[in-house]
């Protein structure tokens, strides 16, 4: 039967591989970065967006300074409140991952989450002091 479909052009299914932890941890650092853009792009508050989203304004706080990440279904619900759609969100932090690095290797500082990048020097690199 298998060979029937191979035959007829069909690909068989191969296991993705999951990305790499570090790469997951500068993707969820941009995409609460953008979510955070977003909502004060739009004047929300995080009680607010909440509201629109269906998730606390707890784990809102949580999901944009970085410490939770959202699953696919409350990424959706989050996208909905800003009328987009998850994949569209996850396009802008894809954006935002390619304008620089998404915090330094260094010092760990999220210039990037912030929306800005202000201790890079002309090479790149860090220039904030390690008090």
């Amino acid at each position: 039967m298998l060979a029937a479909h191979f035959e007829k052009g069909f690909m068989p299914m191969r296991k993705l591989q999951p990305l790499p932890r570090q790469l997951r941890r500068l993707v969820n650092r941009a995409l609460a970065g953008v979510i955070r853009r977003r909502r004060e792009r739009l004047g929300l508050t995080l009680e607010q967006l909440a509201e629109l989203s269906g998730l606390s304004r707890q784990m809102h706080g949580y999901v944009e300074d970085d410490q939770r990440t959202l699953g696919m279904e409350s990424l959706e619900d989050v996208a909905a409140a800003f009328d987009l759609t998850g994949g569209e969100l996850l396009i802008a932090a894809e954006f935002w991952l390619k304008r620089g690095p998404a915090c330094c290797q260094k010092c760990n500082y999220r210039c990037l989450h912030r929306g800005e990048l202000p201790w890079l020097n002309d090479h790149g690199e860090c220039s904030r002091s390690q008090s």
